[in-house]
């Protein structure tokens, strides 16, 4: 493929993910006010599911294709990529902090979640069936236990929106939307580039296409963040890195057992479970995440990128 058609899907998604945040942060913002919920759990559900469903066509269809490699680094990266290039970013034009309380029911399960598949991917090297409808039983267990007792989470301090349901319906809906399909194009063109200079099948899962596949999340908290809605960030990282593990990795699971790729050993598996643990337990012990903790996330995505694609 010529390099000028990867560049235009490029520019073309970037430009979608650009707008169709921003509508669909101000969206989510006015329903959360309309239902008397906190934004949080707007970002931790609705949003990121909204945002991760890249991650679910890209998993679900490279494990259907037989590329499984490609579904397990997806994951593995996107989740890395929630936490430090997301995370990294969003804290330069906001600190992201929170009351302990408003994490210690999701935050733990994040934790454990995570913990369940490193224990499978260094014990059996690959994810069973029976893993697989156990992820997706808790997340449907999770997903009533949001919506049972979310009404205890505090509402953030953050500039309103007053919009009706109508509009605010079509702005959450309409910008998700165009999110989701800006993030395609862009994926579209990068795994072409990628591909264009001979990047492993796993590598690619676990870079380029977690990278491509996070940008709804990152443009969506980018974009919640210079709104000055901390909580709907925090919420949209923690729901998003859920929703990869119990529902995307599920799924997956369930369709075939899933063999983890020998490549993702050495440094993806372990920052898996250190951004993680890093992330929840600065929000747990209520430390802000700034500028400065913000750039030393960028520096360690960085040079996880440098090493994954060199090796």
């Amino acid at each position: 493929m010529d390099l000028l058609i990867p560049s235009l899907l490029l520019i073309v998604g970037l430009a979608g993910l650009s707008f169709g945040a921003e509508f669909l942060i101000r969206g989510a913002v006015s329903t959360s006010r309309l239902l008397g919920i906190s934004p949080f759990i707007i970002g931790l559900t609705v949003i990121a599911w909204g945002t991760s469903a890249p991650e679910v066509v890209v998993s679900v269809g490279a494990a259907l294709n037989g590329v499984p490699d490609v579904a397990v680094g997806n994951v593995i990266g996107s989740n890395i990529t929630n936490v430090l290039l997301i995370g990294g970013l969003t804290a330069l034009f906001l600190p992201l902090c929170c009351t302990p309380q408003t994490v210690r029911r999701d935050g733990p399960v994040l934790i454990f979640a995570t913990l369940f598949v490193l224990v499978l991917a260094y014990w059996l090297e690959f994810l069973p069936r029976w893993a697989g409808v156990l992820l997706l039983l808790a997340m449907v267990v999770h997903t009533l236990v949001i919506f049972r007792f979310g009404g205890e989470n505090e509402v953030e301090d953050a500039p309103d929106v007053a919009w009706g349901w109508g509009l605010a319906s079509l702005s959450l809906f309409g910008g998700l939307l165009i999110l989701i399909i800006g993030g395609q194009v862009f994926i579209v063109g990068a795994v072409a580039l990628a591909e264009a200079i001979h990047v492993p099948e796993a590598i690619i899962g676990a870079t380029v296409v977690a990278i491509g596949t996070s940008l709804p999340e990152l443009f969506a908290s980018i974009a919640a963040a210079r709104q000055g809605h901390r909580d709907l960030v925090i919420g949209n990282i923690v729901g998003s890195n859920l929703t990869n593990i119990m529902l995307v990795l599920g799924l997956v699971a369930f369709i075939a057992p899933l063999p983890v790729a020998p490549e993702l050993y050495h440094s993806s598996l372990v920052l898996f479970g250190v951004t993680s643990f890093v992330f929840i337990g600065l929000l747990l012990a209520g430390r802000s995440i700034g500028r400065w903790i913000g750039l030393g996330f960028l520096a360690a995505f960085a040079a996880y990128l440098y090493f994954s694609l060199l090796n």
